[in-house]
């Protein structure tokens, strides 16, 4: 039972269902072209003679085979050029020129990338046998035209063979029968083929390939879909209703023709009789009719394009535009439509976009946009948190609350601002995230989870760079000179949202950053703006520092350690 499943799910793949409807739209075509042939190679007066014969005969008399090949001949039939093995006139369309395997085999090689994605083990190009899929439709589409072309041609040929030269109204029956043949052909290869394409090919091979991802290839647009479908069930229809008059009345109007110019300017009047009347004044009618009916069509057309095609097109603009960050194209909503629908709802999700970019932003603000986006990239809350190689960054103002209590609180608000925009930046630069601010004092995070491979270095980096940012933020003279110590330290860390589900903080914990917090401390006693712990100076490369000296301290017992830490200076040429 499993080889047979597996046998017809291969089998399957095969997708014998489009060469299936892609045959039958070729069959209806010709099919349609052949009744139309057969209706304009009637030899009208030999029906009437022969129709004659039975009346007159009283139903005894009956048509030969040689007789209705007569009478359903090709037009100003004169004789065969060369019959039949067994003498007889051959049927007319009785050839088979093979062009339908021609068409099949050419189908087989365009979609031979999707076989081999399914039948062979190799790695395929996945991008072409998405464009093969998607411009399926329009070889379909093309190949309905060439078929109408190459049957026109062909039958032209086999004519010239069998009957001898082709005269103009030969000709034109067998242009027309290819306009038949092309325009259903095209047309249902593309709808109801399409439908087979979209179902059975499209969707299994999206559905494991990007299923969600803008396709590339050739689309046909709308505008171009309703053109072709009002071509197809529509004017050609048309197109035929005054055909087929007209063709039945070419020897009246020839012999009508012939008449006027032999009566002159002075007989024409004479031609104005009821019963010539009576065959002009239908077709006449009726033409007028159809060229009103083909104008009309042609104006809804281009109504459709500018009522449909336009709006649907400018919304996948803005849509665009939406995907590359631009949230400033909402669009008008003037009707209570599907489009009016669609672009009201474009403009809400457009809302949406905006409130939530807002939100991000705003949470950046204070949280940074890194973990900002760790967060809300992440799907769930993580409070059991996540062990991460991290370092740590440490800085505070010294001497900031006798420096707080000078200052009114709108002059400490403005004084904070400014020096943490000026010491903040070299932490940006070097991918360090602030974790937070607490009060005049920074707390930043250096971690591969964040982007940073080279972690303790970044943080040197930093440190050393918001050491010259304050030199700047002093020189600039608006706010008392002030001092900082920073303090960085290497390790171990937990990270993780704390709190609960209704209010949480994304922050690091463990005894990293309480030795970060303390080596900060100590440039105090240190009588330095910068220290290093020496997990920090082990993984750094000094010859990347240059005119940077990094002098090791004698031993510190920190706080709740029982081992001695030693501790780095940071000293540099300026």
């Amino acid at each position: 039972m499993k080889k047979t499943s597996t046998f017809w799910k291969k089998f399957h793949k095969l997708h014998l269902g489009l060469y299936i409807l892609f045959g039958l739209s070729v069959a209806f075509g010709n099919f349609t072209a052949f009744f139309f042939e057969r209706y304009s190679m009637i030899d009208l007066d030999l029906m009437k003679s022969e129709m004659q014969h039975i009346t007159d005969s009283k139903g005894a008399y009956s048509f030969s085979d040689a007789t209705w090949i007569q009478i359903f001949r090709p037009v100003n039939f004169t004789g065969m050029r060369d019959p039949g093995p067994d003498g007889k006139p051959v049927k007319w369309g009785s050839e088979n020129d093979g062009r339908g395997n021609l068409y099949v085999m050419l189908l087989v090689i365009w979609l031979w990338p999707l076989y081999k994605y399914y039948f062979s083990k190799k790695q395929q190009d996945l991008a072409r046998i998405e464009k093969r899929i998607i411009n399926l439709p329009l070889v379909l589409f093309i190949l309905g035209w060439v078929i109408a072309l190459h049957g026109y041609f062909s039958k032209v040929a086999d004519y010239v063979v069998h009957y001898g030269p082709a005269t103009g109204k030969v000709k034109l029956v067998f242009a027309v029968s290819a306009l038949l043949v092309g325009t259903f052909v095209s047309y249902l290869n593309l709808e109801l083929t399409g439908l087979y394409i979209r179902g059975r090919m499209a969707k299994p091979f999206f559905l494991a390939n990007n299923p969600y991802g803008v396709k590339r290839g050739f689309a046909i647009n709308l505008t171009l879909r309703y053109a072709l479908m009002m071509f197809s069930l529509a004017m050609v229809p048309l197109f035929l209703s005054a055909y087929v008059p007209i063709f039945a009345n070419l020897d009246f109007f020839a012999g009508l023709k012939a008449a006027g110019e032999a009566a002159g300017e002075d007989g024409a009047a004479q031609l104005l009789t009821y019963e010539n009347l009576r065959v002009v004044a239908p077709i006449v009618l009726v033409g007028a009719l159809v060229a009103l009916l083909l104008v009309f069509q042609t104006l809804s057309i281009l109504l459709y394009r500018y009522n449909v095609q336009a709006p649907v097109s400018a919304l996948v603009k803005r849509m665009k535009a939406v995907a590359n960050g631009d949230f400033s194209c909402k669009t008008s909503v003037l009707y209570a439509d599907e489009l009016g629908q669609l672009k009201g709802h474009f403009n809400q999700m457009l809302d949406g976009l905006v409130e939530r970019d807002h939100i991000k932003d705003t949470f950046g603000r204070y949280v940074s946009l890194e973990i900002a986006e760790k967060i809300m990239k992440s799907g769930k809350v993580n409070l059991a948190g996540e062990e991460i190689q991290a370092t740590v960054l440490f800085s505070d103002i010294r001497g900031f609350t006798p420096l707080s209590e000078t200052m009114p609180p709108v002059e400490l608000i403005r004084f904070l601002n400014e020096y943490f925009a000026y010491i903040t930046n070299p932490i940006a630069e070097n991918k360090g995230v602030i974790n937070k601010f607490i009060g005049d004092a920074v707390m930043a995070i250096f971690s591969p989870v964040f982007g940073v491979k080279d972690h303790q270095e970044a943080a040197v980096r930093a440190a050393l760079g918001m050491k010259a940012a304050l030199k700047e933020f002093n020189a600039q003279k608006r706010h008392p000179e002030v001092f900082f110590g920073v303090g960085v330290h290497s390790g171990g860390l937990v990270a993780g949202n704390v709190g609960t589900e209704a209010r949480l903080e994304y922050t690091v914990l463990g005894d990293t950053v309480n030795v970060a917090s303390r080596i900060e401390s100590q440039t105090k006693t240190a009588a330095t703006e910068i220290l290093l712990s020496e997990a920090v100076i082990r993984g750094i490369d000094q010859s990347r520092f240059p005119g940077t000296k990094f002098v090791e301290g004698e031993p510190v017992l920190m706080k709740g350690k029982s081992k001695p830490m030693i501790l780095y200076k940071v000293e540099t040429a300026a």
